[in-house]
């Protein structure tokens, strides 16, 4: 069932999508059959002007005519630029009926925009628009619009300056094209925008029903991002352009952008869970959000747009490939509600590659890529989340059945699980009790056992064994000196080269105070005084902290006939007093309770 209603959300939305992108392909191609709008950028001569100071007089005259260049692209990108541009338009083959009115519309968000009609008697005015100029236009509309009215205009130069993208899409209507032109796209934005706003009320509804953060950042998500949409389509202008500053209009494609990335990156990390699923992800993108944060405070401050714009394509490129990485993984651990979300950021992710391409100059500049592309590739995404989101409901409920499921289990199987967590907790007790919690090697308690199974092993079965005793020489000294800090960090050095220098088979512990045993099993003498030494070598090479250099000294014995456990240790004790009555930091052995050792 709830994977029919998955499939049937897929398919509404698919539906949906479909006639978006029937409606986004279609109109314009009916307007275009009432009077096809001219696309004016190969029509353009292109001068730079990189000493800014150039004026329409200088133009006219004639005196720049050799430093302009033919324009041999559609639609002009010289993005963040500090010449200022000036472009020259031959009238003659465009204005074809003296007695119509034509409207230049450029679409691009521009800081400041002057069209010079001049006329032949050399006379020209001036329209001028822009962020500078906004007061100037009185149709408000998202884009720059000029008229052209005088039927006696000989050439068009228009100036783009200031500290946006120096773009240009410029397209030339005459006065019923243009009016089908924004009915078409006042038409496809209601659509578009009324998609979105759609989407976030249901998700929303959706938060306020589950209590689920994820919803909510989603919703805030979708937000930020119909105000970036707003922002790179000169919505903004077009509804706010008379009552915000416009210090915002210049800055509102970074800032909105940047907001875009911080709800991106909370929605992400809530949804993928990547604290659980991959940590070091977590972490990551806790980075990245405070960069996103600083990023949106230095929008606000630092006067150069070209710094803050920049930045912010390159910082979204890398967010945008961390978090597709972040689906991939969070995929590859099992996690099913990733596909949805990986297969929309895929879509989305591949709408900004083409955009980054265009950037480089790699692709031609078309609008196609700066407006459809990413709605369309936005609309594709904006659902996979939301059907992600959906999915992510399924696998919980699913998660909670299976975990009913287990509650009712019958009773034998419950009082089963039940005492292997018994027994758990008492073998956990036992390392506890058995472990010394200084050192972490077991203690006295473990090898009083360990070697009292030995004893029944060796007068059962006849199996040798040997024990060493060490003790750290003048360690009183140490805490005296150092403090007992020092002198815990000692010990668990010592434990620590004890326990990687004697063998697999091999037991060591902590016997009391500073001094430590290890059984050896299956050992003869003679080979338990070789370990000792070796040990012995291991410690006095070693570099203490603080103290740099300590010694130990070592007793030495194996079992015998008629040894009790007492009489065992007593020789071993006695072993260690005379290595310490011979100078310390030396080995001492003794076969039996009458025979002395050799020494080492």
């Amino acid at each position: 069932m709830k994977n029919k209603i998955i499939k049937t959300k897929l398919l509404f939305y698919f539906f949906i999508v479909l006639i978006f992108t029937f409606t986004q392909f279609s109109l314009p191609c009916h307007a275009a059959e009432l009077s096809e709008p001219i696309i004016l950028g190969q029509h353009y001569d292109v001068f730079r002007d990189s000493s800014k100071k150039t004026t329409i007089e200088d133009l006219v005259s004639g005196t720049y005519d050799n430093s302009f260049v033919t324009s041999k692209e559609n639609f002009l990108f010289f993005w963040h630029t500090n010449d200022t541009i000036w472009l020259r338009l031959d009238t003659d083959e465009l204005l074809t009926d003296k007695q119509e009115s034509y409207w230049l519309e450029v679409t691009d968000k521009l800081d400041s925009i002057e069209m010079f009609i001049v006329k032949e008697d050399g006379s020209y005015s001036v329209q001028k628009r822009g962020i500078s100029n906004i007061d100037d236009q009185k149709i408000h509309y998202r884009s720059n619009l000029f008229q052209i009215q005088d039927p006696s205009v000989k050439e068009i130069y228009i100036k783009l300056d200031g500290e946006l993208p120096l773009n240009l899409i410029s397209y030339l209507f005459t006065t019923d094209s243009f009016v089908n032109k924004i009915i078409d796209y006042k038409y496809l934005t209601g659509i578009f925008y009324g998609f979105l706003s759609a989407l976030l009320i249901y998700n929303l509804f959706l938060f306020f029903s589950l209590k689920d953060k994820a919803y909510f950042y989603y919703v805030l998500y979708m937000f930020s991002f119909i105000l970036y949409q707003a922002a790179l389509n000169s919505l903004d202008i077009e509804l706010m352009g008379h009552l915000l500053p416009k210090w915002y209009f210049i800055k509102s494609p970074a800032i909105s952008g940047i907001f875009l990335l911080l709800f991106m990156l909370l929605f992400c990390k809530e949804f993928l869970e990547l604290k659980k699923y991959l940590p070091q992800f977590h972490k990551t993108a806790n980075l990245l959000l405070w960069i996103t944060i600083l990023s949106l405070i230095a929008s606000f401050i630092v006067p150069d747009v070209t710094i803050t714009d920049n930045f912010t394509i390159i910082f979204a490129v890398v967010v945008f490939i961390f978090l597709w990485l972040s689906g991939i993984f969070v995929l590859l651990k099992g996690q099913k509600m990733a596909r949805f979300y990986l297969v929309g950021w895929t879509v989305l992710l591949g709408s900004i590659i083409v955009q980054a391409l265009a950037f480089l100059s790699i692709i031609p500049f078309h609008p196609v890529i700066f407006e459809d592309i990413p709605a369309v590739g936005a609309i594709f995404e904006s659902i996979f989340l939301s059907l992600a989101l959906g999915d992510k409901i399924n696998i919980i409920k699913k998660e909670h059945q299976e975990m009913q499921k287990m509650l009712n289990e019958t009773l034998e199987h419950k009082v089963k699980e039940r005492t292997q967590e018994l027994e758990r907790a008492k073998l956990e007790l036992e390392k506890l009790a058995n472990t010394d919690r200084l050192t972490q090697i077991p203690n006295r308690v473990r090898l009083d056992y360990v070697l009292e199974e030995a004893f029944e092993h060796a007068q059962h079965q006849e199996v040798p064994f040997s024990i060493i005793l060490l003790d750290i020489d003048y360690f009183k000294e140490v805490n005296d000196e150092f403090g007992h800090q020092v002198g815990d960090l000692v010990l668990m050095n010592v434990a620590e080269i004890l326990q990687n220098t004697i063998r697999e088979q091999d037991t060591i512990g902590r016997w009391g105070g500073e001094e430590f045993l290890v059984f050896c099993p299956q050992t003869t003498l003679d080979d338990a005084v070789k370990l000792s030494e070796k040990l012995r070598q291991q410690l006095e090479n070693h570099q203490f902290p603080v103290v740099q250099r300590k010694t130990s000294s070592f007793g030495v014995t194996s079992y015998a006939d008629g040894d009790t456990l007492n009489t065992l240790l007593s020789r071993c004790d006695k072993a260690l007093y005379r290595a310490k009555k011979r100078g310390r930091n030396c080995v001492e052995f003794l076969k039996d309770d009458v025979n002395v050792s050799s020494q080492l």
